[in-house]
């Protein structure tokens, strides 16, 4: 990758298969004179259209990584199981696509500048910044991230899985979650229930510029016409995914 300072990037994560947030998310980058766009990953998952999300990350030069749904499709391509959800992405998915999710890197590094993972560096599926404790969802302290952090040598690290947008600047790092592209809530019972909500249906992302002496970040809200989304997940028997995409809660 060329020379970053002095040139914006926008950083989009947990697109989910929802090409129709994508779409926008993509249009108000390009709006924004923007060219280099980094993915943290979680592409192509969800009752929605993988297909269609895939062409756009393609035909868009999206520079991707795998996120722990990526794993899993790639995990269980040959082996039918019990997840709707997970069977109806493979029956969408041809072998070029599946090549596609089985090269992807699980964390990479851009120049000495930016680090990237899907969820933290020792995993695709614990949470850098967040932690929990009986259904609370809080940011971890400072010391304790750069503790967590101090074998990467960049300054500035994405991650995502969380689907929260949020920055957190410690002594020594930069920590960047842009939030979702294409799921604004969820629940999951792993490791103990919780819930992760924006309280708006809107695409999330965020644009850095660095410079010399100084680092630029935008966190910015998409709206888009999330219906058609939302009608989909209901055709493929995900009711609580609809209910995501519409409301941004649980």
């Amino acid at each position: 990758m060329k020379e970053i300072v002095g040139q914006e990037i926008a950083v989009v994560s947990d697109i989910h298969g929802n090409s129709f947030a994508l779409q926008e998310v993509l249009k108000d980058i390009k709006e924004r004179g923007i060219t280099t766009i980094i993915n943290l990953g979680d592409s192509l998952y969800g009752p929605l259209d993988p297909k269609g999300t895939y062409e756009l990350i393609v035909n868009n030069s999206i520079q991707s990584i795998s996120g722990n749904q990526d794993r899993l499709i790639v995990e269980n391509w040959d082996a039918k199981s019990d997840y709707i959800t997970l069977e109806y992405v493979k029956s969408q998915l041809d072998e070029n696509m599946l090549h596609w999710l089985q090269s992807l890197a699980s964390d990479q590094s851009v120049n000495d500048e930016i680090y990237c993972c899907h969820a933290s560096p020792h995993s695709d599926s614990v949470y850098l910044l967040e932690q929990l404790v009986a259904d609370k969802v809080s940011t971890k302290n400072k010391e304790e991230l750069d503790a967590l952090l101090s074998h990467i040598k960049q300054g500035i690290v994405c991650c995502g899985h969380s689907h929260v947008s949020k920055i957190v600047r410690t002594a020594k790092k930069v920590i960047v979650n842009p939030g979702s592209v294409g799921l604004p809530a969820y629940d999951d019972e792993l490791p103990i229930y919780h819930k992760m909500e924006n309280h708006k249906p809107n695409s999330n992302y965020v644009v850095m510029k660095k410079s010399h002496d100084s680092l630029k970040l935008n966190r910015i809200s998409v709206e888009y016409d999330f219906e058609e989304a939302a009608s989909l997940a209901e055709q493929n028997h995900r009711d609580d995914w609809a209910k995501w995409i519409r409301t941004g809660t649980v």
